[in-house]
Order: C-alpha cells, then structure tokens, then sequence
C-alpha cells in the first residue's frame, strides 16, 4: 500500500505526539518545535496539524504555552482514524483500474490481489494504534527519535 505524503506525515506527528505525551506532564507541542524532530517541512505541518485538530485527534491552543497535544488517550487513536483524517473514508472496494463494475463476480485483472493488500492494509489500520507505538518504544527501551525531550 502507497501512503501520500501528508499520510506519512501525520503518521510521523502522531506517533511523535504520543511518544512525547507519555511521560507525567504533558505541555502542548509548538508545530515549529514538532517540524525539525521528525523532518517534515514547517510549510507543510500547520495544515496537517490542522486536519488532525478538525478530526478530533489533536488538541491546539495559541499563544504562549500553546501547542498541540493528543485529543484522546493514545489506545483511541487508531492509524485508520489518522489515514481517513487526511484522506476521508477508505474507498474498500474501489477498482484499481477505476472499472465502475469490479467486483469478486466480475473482477478485472488485479482485483483479488489488490484486494488482500487493502483488506490487510485496514485490519492493521483498525486494530493498531497509538499505545502500540508507546509500547513498542517502551519495549525496546529507547525513543527512535532524534532529540525527543520534554525541556
């Protein structure tokens, strides 16, 4: 499965935003200081941000000591929440030759194939989120990040 840009991208800030939100205290992050951390231009982040804040998925708050934080507990905030945030709903069953009638009864060429990618692609969306992320630091004892602190 190919990802945009901008899903790749929220997937990096949101897995940023939960490493960073899983200590005590949490201060809200400034998109200036997120951008650098996780190498995503600074042009690029604010409407990201922004579709993540529309979807329920991150807190903003301006002016000094704003920033952004996890709307919700890292457990309900799942890859597919983040994905659909930037790309709407998964189309499931939408033809990869763009044919109108595609379908298990009349497939085009690629349809079975292409349907055990997307169909694998969604169970790991659904089920994953972003306490496995935390957990998956936590196991392996270090933060993959460059220059994660909470100073």
């Amino acid at each position: 499965m190919v990802l945009s840009r901008s899903v790749e991208y929220a997937m990096r800030i949101m897995a940023f935003l939960a490493l960073y939100s899983s200590g005590e205290s949490v201060r809200p992050m400034r998109a200036k200081d997120i951008a650098p951390q996780i190498d995503i231009p600074s042009f690029y982040i604010s409407k990201i941000l922004r579709r993540m804040v529309e979807a329920g998925l991150l807190k903003g708050s301006r002016g000094h000591g704003g920033g952004f934080t996890l709307a919700r507990p890292a457990k309900r905030i799942r890859f597919i929440d983040i994905f659909e945030a930037i790309e709407g709903p998964i189309a499931t069953r939408r033809c990869v030759f763009g044919l109108s009638l595609c379908s298990n009864s009349a497939p085009c060429v690629l349809h079975h194939r292409w349907s055990e990618l997307n169909d694998a692609f969604q169970q790991w969306a659904r089920k994953t989120s972003l306490a496995d992320v935390q957990a998956d630091v936590a196991a392996n004892g270090r933060i993959p990040l460059p220059n994660l602190s909470k100073d």
